[in-house]
């Protein structure tokens, strides 16, 4: 997890509704032969996240198909006022930011380039309920030639539009994937700082051993 840059620009806000109208999106490669040591840390930074109350939660994800050696982070807010609320409770967070900043410098070495994007909601008359945190699966098609049908759509800030569909098995996240330049994602909890009500909505995903 990394947005100190994002968030330095940009107290405690309420945790994201359920429908945002901002995504923060981040791709972060991680060079070959170099996942064991991005996974120690970045579940280590989860850990810490809710050691030191991260003032946001925040889903990581990994793709099944495209690129393998990167994962994707999304963050999403209900409006600018909640991301730049956000932002100040991360500068203010004094001990979460300096865990933060000493992991973010450990895997500096095994990562490479990151891609961070804004994007705003575009409303669709078919659009699903956002569901992002409650399912396993995310169908994520950038720039495609013709409407995926239900999914939730932002613009990009620099012009490219995704469109993300949630589904809750990777047979039906394939099915909707065939035939289109989609990108199919999976959920990784263990690098994840979820919000209580992803893990109340979708328990076997946050807690598989249950209680």
């Amino acid at each position: 997890m990394f947005f100190l840059f994002v968030f330095g620009m940009m107290m405690q806000a309420p945790g994201p509704r359920s429908e945002p109208t901002i995504l923060l999106i981040a791709r972060e490669r991680i060079q070959p032969g170099a996942e064991a040591g991005y996974d120690r840390i970045e579940s280590g930074t989860a850990r810490l996240a809710a050691k030191f109350a991260c003032p946001h939660p925040y889903l990581a994800l990994e793709p099944l198909s495209g690129a393998k050696h990167e994962v994707w982070w999304l963050n999403w807010f209900a409006s600018r006022e909640e991301m730049e609320s956000v932002g100040e409770a991360y500068k203010k967070n004094e001990a979460w930011n300096a865990a933060l900043t000493k992991n973010q410098k450990l895997k500096e070495r095994l990562t490479g380039d990151v891609v961070e994007q804004l994007a705003d909601y575009e409303p669709q008359a078919d659009s699903q309920p956002w569901a992002a945190g409650r399912t396993r699966y995310v169908v994520v098609a950038i720039n495609p030639a013709t409407h995926l049908r239900g999914s939730n759509v932002f613009k990009g800030r620099d012009g490219e539009r995704y469109e993300i569909l949630m589904t809750n098995t990777r047979q039906e996240a394939e099915r909707q994937a065939l035939g289109s330049d989609c990108i199919v994602l999976e959920v990784v909890p263990r690098w994840s700082f979820p919000e209580t009500e992803w893990v109340d909505a979708a328990p076997q995903l946050w807690n598989p051993g249950g209680v």
